[in-house]
């Protein structure tokens, strides 16, 4: 059985975003008869990118996962995770709506087990807070003393593509620290919390470390590896690949656009690209940024020819605005060619490092992330109304 530890009380003063939506257990006079479930679409809201087949559910991005409702009192989901010893799957699990476990999948195989205190209608919310890269996750079955259903699907959607920052890397840890999947938590994400302010449903499709051109390099070439488009219509994109290994890996598996129609997408890439430019020669780096420009573009219409009726709103800032004036050429350029007007730049302040100290490797403080999730906030209301 998966061991659920306690939470630990955070003395930090954080201020917050109001939460807009409460839910309460609603007592009933009994349990509808139970019994074991598929974690189908029938059975379960899936949340983020989460494709089944007859014998699992298979996702690995932040913040994804599953939720459904039942009248009884006790659940438990069976659960399988790509076992990496440093850097464990972390989950939590949220019942009517308050947190109810925060722990890692650090076995093959556990059994998450919820118990209420009395038989009435509950939700229940299965998210994974780390990241694809480093474990997916597979959910082999479900019981519960009652019938369980899917909650309902929200009216607003939105998809958001990112990097370490949309993954709240180290959010958790102290910037001394050494990252982990323990310190990381996509909960505390400025996305997640725009998510909830709208009371939307969200997909998250972000990586440390990846960029438009390159990921991640101080050595002066670009990290294709690490370029995030190639993965944009995939699942996901795993760097352990346990469950089948080289017959069917995350990142060969294609995504159906359908399963998750977004209203707004929000991209924010270019803080590793940046990394990149900052190792180059100044000749070199001239050629790579207007490269940097047309790859943007290009992904842009990747995008839109997927998603045909979303806004698309291209964004970057938080660790740095050093690649803006491109991003702003590419949405320009491609609003010219296109004629598409459903597409928007908006440039996030960088951190508060003296106001808001950092996470680990200089990445952004939990109140960074409120922070940013204010001004999104505002400029989502402002362009489309919300």
């Amino acid at each position: 059985t998966s061991s659920v530890k306690a939470l630990p009380t955070t003395t930090s003063a954080v201020k917050e975003i109001p939460n807009t939506t409460s839910s309460k257990a609603i007592p009933t006079s009994g349990a509808t008869e139970g019994g074991s479930y598929k974690p189908s679409k029938e059975n379960v809201k899936i949340i983020g990118r989460g494709i089944f087949n007859d014998d699992y559910l298979w996702f690995g991005l932040t913040d994804s996962g599953i939720e459904y409702k039942f009248t009884g009192k006790s659940t438990s989901i069976s659960v399988s995770a790509e076992v990496n010893s440093g850097n464990p799957v972390r989950y939590y699990v949220y019942t009517d709506g308050k947190l109810y476990a925060d722990s890692l999948l650090e076995k093959t195989s556990s059994e998450v087990t919820i118990e209420f205190d009395e038989v009435a209608e509950h939700v229940v919310t299965f998210i994974k807070v780390s990241e694809c890269a480093n474990g997916t996750v597979r959910i082999t079955g479900i019981s519960a003393d009652g019938k369980i259903e899917p909650t309902d699907v929200a009216e607003k959607k939105i998809e958001f593509i990112g990097d370490s920052i949309t993954c709240a890397y180290g959010v958790d840890g102290k910037d001394t620290d050494t990252f982990s999947t323990k310190n990381e938590n996509g909960v505390k994400s400025y996305a997640y919390k725009v998510a909830k302010k709208f009371n939307a449903d969200y997909s998250m499709v972000s990586y440390s470390g990846f960029g438009i051109i390159s990921g991640y390099s101080t050595d002066g070439k670009r990290n294709e590896d690490a370029a995030l488009p190639q993965y944009y219509d995939k699942l996901g994109f795993s760097y352990w690949n346990q469950f089948d290994g080289d017959i069917k890996q995350m990142k060969e598996v294609q995504w159906n656009f359908e399963d998750f129609v977004p209203d707004l997408i929000v991209i924010n890439l270019g803080t590793n690209d940046n990394s990149y430019m900052n190792n180059i020669s100044a000749d070199k780096k001239k050629s790579e940024l207007a490269a940097f420009v047309t790859e943007y573009q290009e992904f842009i219409t990747k995008i839109r020819s997927a998603n045909p009726d979303a806004d698309i709103l291209c964004t970057l800032g938080i660790m740095g605005q050093e690649l803006y004036p491109q991003i702003e050429e590419a949405v320009s350029n491609y609003k010219k060619e296109t004629g598409d007007e459903k597409v928007n730049a908006f440039k996030f302040n960088v951190q508060n490092l003296s106001k808001n100290g950092k996470a680990v490797d200089w990445h952004p403080a939990h109140q960074s992330h409120v922070d940013a999730a204010y001004e999104l906030i505002e400029e989502i209301e402002s362009l489309y109304g919300w």
